[in-house]
């Protein structure tokens, strides 16, 4: 491992007892495990409420974790010093996803989400083995984090559909979420969710607290949005049908105040105070 590489933490020493592995360790579970399950509340308990589980909020909480888990190895990757590649690494594991969503909803309520999980893990360090071997960037990480942003990125993505449809039934994912346009929003939310917050603190004094919070308010305006587009497109008539929706709506307006007021709270933390600095100079004055 480089010198350079220890410095910025983002080695892969397994060793290393600064707990920084660890810490992404733990972050890249929460997000594979949690989303997983918010998806498969959704999948097991839609035929007991006529296609539509009043757990689809669940899934919701498990697109954040996801958003949270690629956005992080996005912050990763990025410390090498990939400039503009920025948004870039966060658009080709959304545009993987994309792919590999349309394909595995196609396998079923049972078998799809675990296919989105295993093919987005392969194509991931596939993706990433080609762009260190073709481009030669030669970065130790690239396959690790590559791997990671996919199956982030592919995650949430079915994560949103489930939360929009409320169902794992692939007709009515097709009808709700990618005929009615709104996949689009999927795939704009997830990726700005998963890229925008570092490019937007990115700096020198970038710290991952205040990175990770602004993640979660991204995602969590993505879920009201989602939310919103889910009671309009709810076609059931009972009370229950109509839970999923109202909930997510809630619980993503919870968020968005909750990392508002904790963003704001790293922002004042972190930010230089900079008073008296005069008038801009004028034309004469610049020449």
């Amino acid at each position: 491992m480089s010198v350079k590489a220890e410095k910025i933490g983002i080695g892969e020493n397994k060793n290393s007892k600064n707990g920084k592995f660890f810490l992404l360790e733990k972050e890249a579970l929460c997000g594979l495990f949690l989303s997983l399950a918010g998806i498969y509340a959704v999948s097991l308990t839609s035929d007991m409420f006529q296609n539509t589980s009043p757990l689809s909020f669940l899934s919701g909480i498990g697109m954040i974790a996801a958003i949270v888990w690629a956005a992080g190895s996005v912050r990763k990757i990025s410390k090498y010093g990939l400039g503009t590649g920025v948004p870039s690494v966060g658009m080709i594991g959304i545009g993987l996803a994309c792919i590999v969503f349309l394909f595995s909803v196609m396998f079923g309520p049972v078998l799809g989400p675990a296919v989105a999980a295993a093919v987005s893990l392969a194509i991931g360090w596939l993706s990433g083995k080609l762009i260190n071997r073709i481009l030669e960037m030669n970065i130790p990480a690239m396959e690790k984090r590559m791997t990671e942003i996919t199956a982030g990125c592919t995650l949430a993505l079915t994560a949103s559909a489930f939360t929009v449809a409320g169902t794992a039934a692939p007709e009515i994912i097709f009808e709700k979420y990618v005929f009615s346009g709104i996949i689009a929003l999927g795939f704009i939310g997830c990726s700005l969710a998963v890229f925008h917050a570092y490019n937007a603190n990115l700096g020198p004094d970038e710290k991952y607290d205040r990175t990770r919070m602004l993640t979660i308010l991204d995602g969590s305006m993505l879920l009201l949005i989602l939310g919103i587009s889910a009671l309009f497109l709810q076609t059931g008539s009972s009370i229950l049908s109509l839970a999923g929706s109202t909930v997510t709506i809630f619980i993503s307006i919870v968020f968005i105040l909750i990392s508002y007021h904790k963003y704001l709270n790293y922002v004042k933390r972190d930010a230089w105070k900079i008073a008296k600095t005069g008038l801009l100079p004028s034309e004469e004055e610049l020449n």
